[in-house]
């Protein structure tokens, strides 16, 4: 845990949190199993206007139209009532939201996170940013980007120069990240320690528990892994993106 020391909760007093992240981290899937805690009431991306109870979000024709109608309906164009409003609400000891990076590019929702230090900031990223970088390319190439069980297979081709830049990009955007909430109790998670099947993973569940103040529970969801751990079976071009990386900093990231 890194960050200022958790303060003990008034009697009857309501944590706030955040899982800051940034997209193909397992969110959905750490959204998922915290809501499925019978003491947590976490929410998805309120801040494009998604509701506070998480459901699929539509990706048909008219996605556009309906989620310019989201936005509006929820009020999210005013991100401090927006939060306000968010942690107002429900019964449970915890209320949690899921915000990526990109949202915090409003000034007036990075202003209201960063002066209210009570909000406790659950940091989520992957280790493995090629990984990362890779599922971004491919979630044009599907119907969906969730699923609740296997899927076919997509395989793409990775530009190596593109990848290790967009690499350096996301380590960098990370690093600022941490910087910006240093104030705020922090607990960083990563996806590597997610996954135990449908089930958050034991220790990674135990501490998260402990960071937001609530009882031991075991927590699941109904999605499961949407790729495969190899990138071998999904970069047509593995061997040339295999050799540009090797050659960086993130030499580790390649399959074994």
């Amino acid at each position: 845990m890194s960050g200022t020391a958790v303060e003990m909760k008034d009697a009857g007093a309501r944590t706030r949190a955040v899982v800051l992240t940034t997209q193909r981290t397992g969110s959905t899937f750490l959204v998922d199993c915290l809501a499925s805690h019978p003491q947590i009431e976490c929410a998805g991306e309120i801040l494009i206007g998604l509701p506070d109870t998480p459901r699929p979000q539509y990706r048909g024709a008219l996605r556009p139209v309906v989620k310019l109608a989201r936005f509006a309906w929820s009020g999210a164009w005013l991100p401090g009532l927006r939060m306000e409003r968010f942690y107002s609400r429900g019964t449970a000891e915890v209320r949690v939201f899921k915000a990526m990076y990109n949202h915090l590019a409003n000034p007036f929702t990075l202003r209201y996170l960063r002066q209210h230090r009570e909000i406790r900031i659950l940091h989520l990223q992957r280790h493995n940013l090629l990984k990362v970088h890779v599922s971004k390319l491919l979630m044009p190439k599907r119907a969906r980007v969730q699923a609740d069980r296997p899927v076919e297979i997509v395989r793409i081709h990775v530009d190596p120069a593109e990848a290790v830049a967009a690499l350096r990009r996301a380590r960098s955007q990370h690093e600022r990240f941490d910087r910006l909430f240093e104030d705020h109790a922090r607990l960083p998670i990563t996806y590597e320690e997610l996954f135990d099947r449908q089930y958050l993973r034991a220790d990674t569940a135990a501490k998260v528990c402990d960071f937001l103040g609530v009882e031991r529970y075991p927590m699941q969801s109904h999605l499961v892994k949407l790729n495969p751990e190899s990138l071998r079976d999904i970069v047509t071009n593995y061997e040339e993106l295999a050799a540009a990386v090797s050659r960086s900093e993130f030499a580790d990231m390649l399959d074994p």
